[in-house]
Parts: structure tokens; C-alpha cells; sequence
């Protein structure tokens, strides 16, 4: 706002000048002709120019000053008025136009006013006087009552044109502050995400607790010795909390091993830096933020790690984070030594300056350590990672959790693609890879382990403790011989057992498998209500497609998870309907049901949730004995896609939204099962089912935009009750 006061200011002083400037050379040539004369010009001059100077020179002073307006505008009326009273003109009606245009900018409609009521009582002065003088007759009325009103529309229309343009300024201005506010706030919860981040980095390393946070203040405290400014502060202080997030891709034995490592492992250790950097690579939140995590291990003579850079083809970020690590490593606490004393660590830093450090930056920290400018220091940027954001109800550390999952995933080891990080099983995409293939080859048996409530466990006792849920459940997998174990997604696991094709003996080890995990964890001290569900499905009944096997496994997890206590459940078919869809399969079956001439069960009816919404829908449909029509929606993969939890999750919350627009009141719809929803048309004659699907889907896909996933629809009739 100050700049473009400053700037109106400059436009307004150019403005006055160029007048004054223009004035002062036609008097001076009216003075060389013998029309006016020297007491004449030195009162033009008091009126005129001193004014103008006076102003220019408050310009100079203070250019962003909101006063000058005023002071310009008393000025430049003098001048105007000086100019009306001495002129051969009625009215001087082209000289307030620069000005009043000018003045407008100013968005001060109150200045308009005053400007135009001296402008047009100075004129009404002028008219009087050249009537007494005869200047003025009758005979010029008419132009004068022209004149008279083009000064008063002119200034009607500034006062307007101010107003309007005040209001966009003052709604501009309120705008940019809840811009401000906004950014602010992001800042602050990009800071708290960070500082989550840093902990579940700092929590594999049981060594090196608080480490993230400590070179992140030290190496923001030096960048202050540097002259940095306030915002190149701050990024200093992201980077360094996230110089080691490669070490999430480092294993836990490694990480957490109190003798001296291998020559194999200390290689495996110095992948955390690339690793780092792969995975901060291409964020354009902060500029460079993936040098301190790839460089931060390089040395100023060339023998460090990653790459070998030397000496200033190290960026200075990585320099700065390199000392602060090297600081924080020094002065603390190991298995092996005590931490050393400040003597010893300047001693250590000057020997290594020019080899290891920067020696600017040496010599620059020993004098903040001399100081004692860094042993004041404490990670207090931590804030409160607990606290519940409102648009989600989630705390810090959940949307942390669900950001460095989005980041890094749970499922991908940034080292190894194959497999997963903490758990060594496959990974999600080799594991699907591996069942396609097996699949193509013969028939065989897929099921989903859960683990519900682990976000329990991780915010009671820590993320660590959480990870050692996971492992124990993996663990117990894998002993199971011939079973093809997969990390799922960030609580759950996928099992595929070839040659599997009796739906008794996949039931029996799914049932087994649910009972022998549950025991385990419930003999944890991490145990916090753990329910293990298993659903599952076989190919026999479903067919060789992944895809229909995954959704086939999850509506039986779905089932299992509704009757909210630990079981397994095996999703099946009857012999007469294995040639058709699955999807057609679940709705002839529920219009049997409810028409009252089929006693089998629909999957999951026994729920209590859908034994609601079936007892509604067969009280209705008794009641009115009118034809009905039901419509079955399916999220499934698109050709070629993985069915990805998190993208299934929101692609059913888009179709959910869809449906809530779209449908009458008179109309059912509930949640069939994980990827299905149901619409119930209860007076079809009204509005057909037809009709509806097509605005559900436009809907849909009007606000889902990726191309991840498609919607199937299944549609049939109910018959009236007497036709049944």
C-alpha cells in the first residue's frame, strides 16, 4: 500500500509541475510582450511556484506520506483561484482537469468534494465580479450556466468515480489481509508437518533423538550470522529439519546398531543422502530443498559423499547444514563416548576447516560457539503437533502421517521398489505384478488382512510402536509357507495362495491365520483394541482378473468390518451364478430377497447396518405393492489401473456427493459395500431409474477428474407385489 501511495505522489507532483512549468513560461512571454508586469509575476510566482516547491520537497522527504494530497490540493486551489480571479476568461475550466484527474487515484472522495466545492464557489466569484465589471452580460448566461455545469458534473462524476474506486480499494486491501492470514497459517502448518515429519525421521533412530531439530537451529542461527534474511531463515530451518528424511529408507538394524557397521552397511547407511535428495527432488515449496538432504554429507576438499563435489561446487545450503550436523553430532551423547567439550569441538572444527567445513564457515561458527550463541539453543519450533485441525478433525501428527504417506508412500521403499521398507514383503506394485502373472497360469485364492485402530496405537505409544504391530502381522504372514505376502496399504496386507480353489480350505486359513494374529497382539503392550478382519475371495468363483478379485476380497473385508469384532469371511457364489457379473450377481439377488422368492442371502445381508436399510425398502415395497426400480453403482479400476485404497476411498466419496445432489427425496440410497452404492427409485413413473443414473454419472464425473477409476451400473426392476 505504501508503494502505491508513493507512486500516485510522484504522478501527482509530475502532474502539478507540468502546469506550473507550462504557466510559468506563458506569463513570462505575456511579461516579454508588455501584457503583464513584474509585480503581476512575483505575485503568480508566491501562488504558484513556491507552493509547487514546498510540496516537491515534502515529495523528496516523505513520498509515501498521505498528507502531500492535502497539501498539493491547497496549492494547486491557490494557484487555480490566482489564475481564475486574473484571467481574461470567465472560467478557467481546463485547469482543474489535471488535478482532478489526478486526485481520483487517491480514492478519497471527501478530497473530490472539497476540491469541487472551492474550484465551483471560486468560479460563482468570478461570474459575480466580471457581471459588476461588465465583462459579463446577459448575453452570457447561456455559456456561463454551460461552463457552471460542466464543472459541477465533472465533479459529481470524480466524487463517483472515487467512491467506487475507494470501495474496490478498501475490498482489495481486506483481500490481501486474509491472503496474509491465510499464508501465515500455511506457514505455520507447513512448519508443524515438517517438525512431524522430522520426528518420525528422528523416531527410527533411537541414537539420534531430537538430532533433526538441533541442526535445523543451528544451521538457522549460522545463516543469521550470514546475513540471511527472515524468510531465507525460515527455509534454512525447513531444509535442516529434512536433511535426514533419507534415512527412512535405511533398515531399522542399520539405523539403530550400537557397534561399529560393516563395510556393507556404512555403504548402505551413505544411501540415506541420495535417497534424501531422490525424494525431496523436485518440491518447489522451498527452493533447493533437496541440496541439504543430497549434499550435506559432501566435503569442501572433494572426499565426501554422495557425488565428491569440492569446495564451492558445494551449494552453500549443504555447507551450512554440513558444520551444524557435524556440531550436533560432536556435542552429543553416543553408545560408544560422552559428548565433547566446547574446547574440543573448536579444535576439531578448526582442524577440519578447508578439508571437511567451508573455512568461512569454520571460522564464523567457532566465534558463535566462543560466544555462546549456540548453546543457548533449543528446538522450540516444535509446536503442537496434536492440535485437531478444524476442516478435518485431524491433528498435526494424522496430517502429517497422511502427507509423507502421499510423499514417500508406506508401500515404497525409496532404496528398493520391490519391497516394502519396513517390512521387506513385497511392495503393492511388484505384488500385483507377481499375482497377474501367477493368475494367467491357474487358479488360486486372494484375501485382505486389516489391522483397524492402528492410528491408536501410533498416537498412544509412538510411531515406532506401530510399526512393531505391523512387523509382528507381516511376520506371521510370511511363516505361512507357499503364501505370496504384499504390503496393502499403510494397515493391511494381501495374501494370494496359489492352487487355491476350494472355498473350505482358503475359509480354514483365513480363520487361522485371523486367530493366531489377533492372539499375538493382544499380547502386546501396543495393544489398544486391535480387531484383525480378513476377506477374501477365490478365482474359481470370481475369475482369473485381479481386479474382480480385489473387489471381491474387499466387499467381504467391508462385510466383516460392519460387524465390528475380529473374523474373516470368504466372499462366494452359488454354482448356477459363476457365469455372471458380480456385480448383477449382488443385485438379482437382493430383488429376490426383498420380492420374498429366494431365501439365499445377499453378501453381507446379516450386517446390521444393511438390515436397516433392507427392512426399510421391503416395508416400503409391501406397503405400496407399486413396481420399483434399483440401481447398483460400482467404482472399479480403469483398463489398465490398480485399484489403489486411497483412490477408491475418494472416488467413492465423490460418487457419494454425486448421488446426495442428485436424487428426489422419495428415493433410497445407501452404501452397498466398499465400491458400491444404492439407489432405490420408489416411484419410477415419476422419474425413471435411467434417468437418474445419467445425472449421477454426469455429476460424478463433472467434479472427478482423474482417469483412475470408472463407474459400472446395474439396473432392474421390482414388480408390482400382486405380480410376483
Amino acid at each position: 500500500m505504501d508503494r502505491k501511495l508513493g507512486k500516485i505522489n510522484r504522478y501527482l507532483m509530475i502532474g502539478w509541475l507540468a502546469i506550473v512549468v507550462v504557466l510559468t513560461v506563458t506569463y513570462f512571454g505575456e511579461l516579454a510582450r508588455g501584457h503583464r508586469d513584474w509585480p503581476y509575476m512575483a505575485m503568480f510566482l508566491s501562488v504558484t511556484i513556491i507552493p509547487a516547491a514546498a510540496c516537491l520537497i515534502y515529495f523528496i522527504k516523505r513520498p509515501q506520506s498521505k498528507r502531500l494530497r492535502i497539501y498539493a490540493v491547497a496549492g494547486y486551489l491557490l494557484m487555480y483561484t490566482f489564475v481564475l480571479l486574473n484571467t481574461n476568461t470567465v472560467m478557467t475550466y481546463g485547469y482543474i482537469i489535471p488535478m482532478l484527474t489526478l486526485i481520483v487515484l487517491y480514492h478519497s472522495p471527501r478530497l473530490v468534494l472539497v476540491m469541487g466545492s472551492v474550484a465551483l464557489a471560486a468560479n460563482i466569484a468570478c461570474v459575480i465580479r466580471f457581471f459588476k465589471i461588465g465583462m459579463v452580460t446577459s448575453d452570457d448566461i447561456k455559456d456561463v450556466e454551460i461552463q457552471l455545469g460542466m464543472i459541477a458534473f465533472s465533479f459529481v462524476f470524480a466524487y463517483i468515480a472515487a467512491s467506487l474506486y475507494s470501495k474496490i480499494v478498501k475490498e482489495n486491501e481486506e483481500y490481501i489481509k486474509s491472503i496474509d492470514d491465510k499464508q501465515k497459517q500455511l506457514e505455520r502448518v507447513t512448519l508443524q508437518t515438517i517438525t512431524t515429519i522430522a520426528n518420525i525421521i528422528d523416531a527410527k533412530d533411537e541414537y539420534t533423538k531430537g538430532h533433526s531439530y538441533r541442526v535445523a537451529e543451528y544451521s538457522s542461527a549460522l545463516a543469521q550470522e550470514l546475513g540471511y534474511d527472515k524468510e531465507r531463515v525460515a527455509n534454512v530451518k525447513y531444509i535442516g529439519l529434512l536433511h535426514d528424511i533419507g534415512k527412512i529408507g535405511i533398515p531399522d538394524s542399520i539405523l539403530n546398531k550400537p557397534g561399529k557397521l560393516t563395510d556393507s552397511e556404512y555403504a548402505l547407511m551413505r544411501k540415506h543422502a541420495e535417497i534424501g535428495g531422490n525424494i525431496l527432488s523436485g518440491n518447489n515449496m522451498i527452493d533447493g530443498m533437496d541440496e541439504g538432504a543430497k549434499f550435506h554429507h559432501e566435503r569442501y576438499d572433494g572426499r565426501g559423499y554422495p557425488m565428491g563435489l569440492k569446495g564451492e561446487e558445494i551449494p552453500e545450503m549443504a555447507r551450512i547444514i554440513g558444520i551444524a550436523d557435524a556440531y550436533d553430532a560432536m556435542t552429543s551423547n553416543r553408545v560408544y563416548r560422552k559428548r565433547l567439550t566446547d574446547e574440543k569441538v573448536i579444535s576439531e572444527i578448526r582442524r577440519c576447516s578447508g578439508a571437511q567445513f567451508d573455512p568461512k564457515l569454520a571460522e564464523i561458527f567457532v566465534k558463535m560457539i566462543e560466544s555462546g550463541k549456540l548453546s543457548d539453543l533449543s528446538p522450540d519450533i516444535a509446536a503442537d503437533t496434536n492440535v485437531v485441525h478444524e476442516s478435518d478433525g485431524k491433528s498435526m501428527a494424522e496430517r502429517s502421517a497422511d502427507l509423507l504417506q502421499s510423499v514417500i508412500g508406506y508401500n515404497r521403499n525409496p532404496y528398493d521398489n520391490e519391497h516394502d521398507y519396513l517390512t521387506g514383503v513385497l511392495s503393492r506394485s511388484a505384488g500385483e505384478k507377481l499375482i497377474s502373472e501367477r493368475l494367467s497360469e491357474g487358479d488360486g485364492g486372494l484375501f485382505i488382512v486389516d489391522i483397524t485402530n492402528l492410528l491408536g496405537v501410533n498416537e498412544k505409544h509412538g510411531i515406532v510402536a506401530g510399526d512393531r504391530v505391523i512387523r509382528t502381522v507381516s511376520e506371521t504372514l510370511t511363516e505361512r509357507e507357499g503364501l505370496i505376502v504384499i504390503r496393502y496399504d499403510g494397515s493391511g496386507f494381501l495374501c494370494f495362495m496359489e492352487s487355491a480353489t476350494q472355498g473350505g480350505a482358503l475359509e480354514a486359513l483365513m480363520s487361522d491365520i485371523c486367530s493366531e494374529i489377533g492372539g499375538k497382539l493382544r499380547g502386546m503392550p501396543e495393544y489398544e483394541d486391535n480387531i484383525i478382519c480378513v476377506g477374501g475371495a477365490l478365482s474359481s468363483e470370481v475369475g482369473r482378473d485381479l481386479a474382480a478379485l480385489l473387489i471381491a476380497a474387499d466387499k467381504a473385508l467391508f462385510y466383516v468390518k460392519q460387524l465390528g469384532e475380529e473374523g474373516s469371511y470368504l466372499y462366494k457364489k452359488s454354482e448356477k451364478d459363476r457365469s455372471k457379473k458380480l456385480y448383477a450377481l449382488d443385485l438379482e439377488q437382493l430383488i429376490k430377497m426383498i420380492a420374498g422368492s429366494d431365501e439365499c442371502a445377499v453378501y453381507g445381508m446379516d450386517s446390521p447396518e444393511f438390515k436397516k436399510i433392507y427392512e426399510l425398502v421391503k416395508g416400503i415395497y409391501e406397503k405400496n405393492k407399486q413396481e420399483m426400480q434399483l440401481v447398483l453403482i460400482t467404482v472399479t479400476p480403469a483398463i489398465g489401473k490398480s485399484l489403489a485404497v486411497a483412490d477408491r476411498d475418494e472416488a467413492m466419496e465423490y460418487l457419494q456427493s454425486a448421488i446426495d445432489v442428485t436424487v428426489s427425496p422419495s428415493m433410497i440410497t445407501f452404501r452397498f459395500s466398499s465400491v458400491q452404492c444404492m439407489v432405490i427409485v420408489t416411484e419410477p413413473q415419476t422419474e425413471s431409474a435411467e434417468l437418474v443414473t445419467e445425472r449421477i454419472l454426469n455429476s460424478f464425473y463433472k467434479s472427478y477428474d482423474k482417469r483412475n477409476m470408472a463407474i459400472t451400473t446395474e439396473a432392474a426392476s421390482l414388480p408390482p407385489l400382486e405380480t410376483v
